[in-house]
């Protein structure tokens, strides 16, 4: 990635960052209120384990758009290196997709789980409410996909990883698999 970003690229960033310091916070007090005070909260137990839940999701689509998400290293690198990034594009097409049919039916979930009135049991809230975190997250990585693809095709080499950008003379012409270059 380019060393510049953009400021919509840092808002999933964000949002992890004030999750994660809610989260850190609310349970250093259930920490101190059950070993002081003897008393425990399960409201702070349960909004705690649906914000987790809603960082994993938030911190994917912040990976996607620093193109630091999951992806199988092993299987890109024994492609030839003039061929990785057609397979690097390929397999974000396929990202792509997932995210659109998970976000898609996700949507048609929550609309069902809503109109149930499912509530949570601590909380008393309802449950459509922390759940709305998979079609909306999904959704944002799509939208990620999308301008990492852009990048990817603008600039190929803002999106190289770092392992590749080992120089020749280090590696003595070879790749990552130990065969010579093929370009």
């Amino acid at each position: 990635m380019g060393k510049k970003t953009k400021w919509y690229d840092e808002i999933e960033g964000t949002v992890c960052t004030v999750i994660m310091a809610i989260m850190l916070v609310m349970l250093f007090w259930q920490v101190i209120a059950r070993y002081i005070f003897g008393v425990s909260s399960a409201q702070i137990d349960e909004l705690s384990r649906y914000m987790l839940v809603w960082l994993a999701y938030i911190s994917t689509a912040y990976a996607i758009i620093h193109n630091a998400h999951i992806k199988i290293d092993i299987f890109i690198n024994v492609w030839p290196k003039r061929w990785r990034r057609a397979v690097k594009l390929f397999s974000n097409v396929i990202f792509f997709t997932y995210s659109v049919i998970v976000a898609y039916y996700s949507a048609v979930w929550l609309m069902g789980l809503s109109k149930s009135g499912a509530i949570t049991l601590g909380l008393k809230a309802p449950m459509a409410l922390f759940c709305s975190i998979i079609p909306i997250s999904h959704f944002v990585m799509a939208i990620r996909l999308v301008q990492l693809q852009v990048r990817m095709v603008r600039d190929p080499h803002s999106t190289d990883d770092p392992a590749e950008a080992v120089p020749e003379e280090l590696s003595g012409g070879q790749n990552n698999s130990g065969e010579a270059e093929r370009q």
